[in-house]
């Protein structure tokens, strides 16, 4: 093994750039000039990270260990607009191919044309909505057309830097887990035809989850894997391309974010014993993410689990290795010393650069304030809201406004809301809506004659699973009050991810009251020296920030992320400026430098249900036999049962899935453990219920499965109603990605009904989808 990755050194270590290489996959390996070499590829995203910062970053993925960075391409970043292309600053792609070539490292490039990456819309660009007879990810023509297009204009720019072209781009990535997705190989293989005659000269992947891969798996194309370790990883990749090379295309030393959840957060020792098992069998590795950066001018995602909408915030740090603003912490260190095991004896790593310079500043006030209204420009006139796409905008923000003829109190209903609403009458507020919380009505008392206005915010749109189809912003049906539909509206569309200058006023209109304290915010703070500052943006309520006409991106008081991060190269000694927009005021005016972030503190969610409990969601999990890990019996007996899974697995939701019981009607459970590679019982802290199917909620929700109490148990629903019909299934959220190797269950009780007879059991690195 030594000498297999005797050439992962040379690559770490080299000072050149890379020259042309002969690169293919040979007996099972990849080979490089025709020696093998085993890929240590970390995740990312060129648009995540100031171009000013590329080089420092990439310099720091080397001096972990990397050979070779992974990065998806994204669409509406590049095509803003059906036909005009940018590939300027953060946009360049081929700028940040070049630096990484200039620095010896290799490029395996994910192009999509969807890429996921809680991104919003998945990368795809808005207006491809504008066609509702369009069908994205399907052998459909005028999505063929509009992918051609793209990926024609996207091979001018960097298919060149092909390792067949003499370049530095090894692996070129075919459309992105769509075995999750679907399993049209018909526009699988279109997809793969486009990308070859666009230019890009190099072995083509896919790359799905274990259980996804049968859908995604193209002939003659080397499939990857996906949130898999150890055995599990050669088994996925053997089942349909025998002997290799093997790939973890996406391997997860932690997580994303959401907003009003908790920071995440993964130990680093078992990821990184589960690197060292791969190195030292010569699995090539893709960390997701390395380094994650930020979703600078609102470029965030979003998910959902049935009908739960999960906006990730700016922040993208991703407790990854390398942390949003670039500092190495305790993994990174952890991860170059298990890579530095495996080069050659008395080699060493490049040293770890030194830590990049920060600034703080302390408290100012921002005093210059102007109304929203100051920043309306183009408006237009309808008789149902317009949504973001039919006003031609992607990103930010949208007004709405008309005239109640005959008010009165009643209520006052948002039909398909996206995603976040503020309502006034007469300019003043009567309320929110969120779609978090599947908000869309609320009772409002309206004058005859008032005037009604609705803020919505788009706070990112869906980029994984079947709801990517329907991803429109803004009141995307109609408004009603008292049962009625409101018609005669004035929609202005607010991008606002581009402020270089503060709004100025008109003189308003007779009549036209401002909307009551949502307003622009401006002023200046001074640095001593140019550095890396953490905007703290605690006290403020929801809304953005821009730095010397940078957008910076969204706070949102509900947490976990109080700063925003302001790089460095933004900023600059002496004064500068910065603008808050807050569309729900607190009275709080204050803006201070940090010289750390905060990113775990979790604030007042006002619009959360006030009794509290789990929000279940809509429509039915969609479970796939390719994620079961387990299909065995229980016995009707006292006592905990062991079960061994056929090999560890990977996993981040739990599916128990009962198929029988010995009363044939219900189900129960006392208790679950999961046991580790170690062989012990993995911590249950962290754990949640994301779905369960049927529960006798007041005596024994799915809660009680792993509360440590054998005498409280998980009963499917009983009183006073028909036994649901089998099987019952609750799916376990356990907080952080695991490895799993087997299961332990109890029953209630032998002499009770509702024991548990047959059963399976399923396991997903990411999370099930619902439909």
């Amino acid at each position: 093994m030594k000498k297999l990755l005797s050439l992962l050194l040379l690559l770490a270590l080299g000072c050149g750039t890379v020259s042309a290489h002969d690169f293919k996959i040979e007996k099972g390996q990849f080979v490089l000039d025709g020696k093998p070499i085993t890929l240590v590829c970390g995740e990312m995203h060129y648009p995540r990270i100031p171009q000013e910062y590329w080089r420092d970053r990439l310099l720091r993925a080397k001096a972990m260990g990397l050979n070779c960075i992974s990065t998806y391409v994204f669409w509406n970043i590049h095509e803003r607009q059906p036909g005009k292309f940018d590939f300027t600053g953060e946009a360049d792609l081929a700028k940040f191919i070049r630096t990484a070539q200039e620095l010896g490292l290799y490029v395996v490039l994910r192009p999509g044309p969807y890429v996921c990456a809680e991104w919003d819309f998945g990368g795809f660009p808005y207006w491809l909505q504008n066609n509702k007879h369009m069908k994205w990810r399907s052998d459909d023509p005028d999505f063929l057309a509009a992918c051609q297009r793209y990926i024609t204009r996207l091979g001018k720019e960097v298919s060149k830097y092909c390792v067949g072209n003499g370049g530095n781009v090894l692996l070129v990535q075919v459309e992105n887990e769509y075995g999750s997705y679907s399993n049209d190989r018909v526009y699988m293989g279109k997809i793969r035809d486009m990308l070859e005659k666009a230019g890009f000269n190099a072995p083509f992947i896919t790359c799905d989850g274990a259980g996804q891969m049968p859908n995604g798996y193209m002939k003659g194309v080397l499939p990857t894997v996906n949130g898999s370790v150890g055995e599990e990883v050669k088994r996925a990749i053997d089942r349909f391309y025998p002997g290799g090379p093997y790939f973890v295309a996406e391997f997860y030393p932690a997580w994303f974010d959401v907003w009003g959840q908790g920071h995440s957060r993964r130990d680093y020792r078992s990821p990184a014993q589960q690197i060292d098992w791969m190195l030292g069998h010569g699995v090539s590795v893709n960390m997701y993410m390395f380094h994650g950066g930020t979703n600078f001018a609102y470029t965030n995602g979003a998910n959902t689990i049935g009908s739960g909408y999960e906006p990730q915030p700016t922040s993208y740090d991703y407790d990854a290795p390398l942390s949003e603003s670039g500092v190495a912490t305790p993994k990174y260190y952890a991860f170059r010393e298990v890579i530095q095991k495996h080069l050659p004896a008395g080699e060493t790593l490049p040293d770890v650069p030194a830590a990049n310079p920060v600034a703080t500043f302390a408290q100012v006030q921002l005093l210059d304030s102007v109304p929203l209204r100051a920043a309306f420009g183009r408006s237009m006139q309808s008789e149902r809201p317009l949504t973001m796409e039919e006003a031609g905008q992607d990103f930010g923000y949208i007004h709405y406004q008309t005239t109640v003829e005959k008010g009165g109190k009643g209520r006052l209903v948002l039909r398909k809301l996206r995603d976040y609403a503020i309502v006034f009458v007469n300019g003043k507020r009567v309320g929110s809506l969120d779609r978090r919380f599947s908000q869309t009505g609320m009772m409002v008392d309206i004058p005859d004659g008032a005037k009604l206005e609705i803020l919505v915010e788009n706070v990112g749109r869906i980029n994984y699973g079947p709801d990517l189809l329907d991803n429109h912003k803004g009141i995307t049906e109609s408004v009603s009050f008292c049962g009625k539909e409101l018609k005669g509206w004035t929609t202005t569309p607010l991008p606002l991810y581009q402020l270089t200058k503060m709004p100025r006023c008109k003189a308003p209109e007779k009549g036209n009251h401002d909307m009551e304290g949502v307003a622009f915010h401006r002023g200046t703070f001074k640095l001593d020296k140019r550095g890396d500052v953490f905007l703290d943006m605690s006290g403020w309520g929801k809304g953005a920030v821009w730095v010397n006409g940078r957008s910076i991106g969204k706070f949102w008081q509900i947490g976990p992320q109080q700063t925003l991060y302001v790089p460095a190269p933004w900023v600059k000694k002496g004064r500068n400026e910065v603008i808050v927009f807050d569309m729900e005021p607190t009275g709080h005016y204050g803006v201070a430098g940090l010289a750390d972030p905060v990113l775990d503190k979790l604030g007042h969610d006002h619009n959360a249900p006030k009794a509290g409990g789990r929000v279940q969601p809509a429509g039915k999990p969609i479970i796939e036999d390719g994620d079961c890990v387990l299909s065995a019996t229980m016995q009707k007996a006292d006592g905990v049962q062991h079960f061994d899974f056929k090999a560890p697995a990977t996993m981040r939701h739990l599916c128990v899935e009962v198929e029988s019981s010995y009363d044939g009607k219900h189900s129960c459970l006392a208790e679950i453990n999961l046991i580790g590679e170690d062989g012990k019982p993995l911590p249950k802290d962290a754990w949640s219920v994301v779905y369960v199917s049927t529960e006798q909620a007041d005596e024994g929700p799915a809660e009680y499965l792993y509360d440590e109490n054998k005498r409280q148990y998980w009963h499917s629903k009983w009183k006073g109603v028909a036994p649901d019909e089998f099987p019952h299934r609750v799916i376990i959220d356990l907080g952080e990605i695991q490895t799993v190797k087997g299961i332990e269950l109890q029953q209630r009780n032998p002499n009770m009904p509702g024991c548990v007879k047959d059963f399976r059991i399923y396991g997903r690195p990411q999370f099930f989808l619902f439909k």
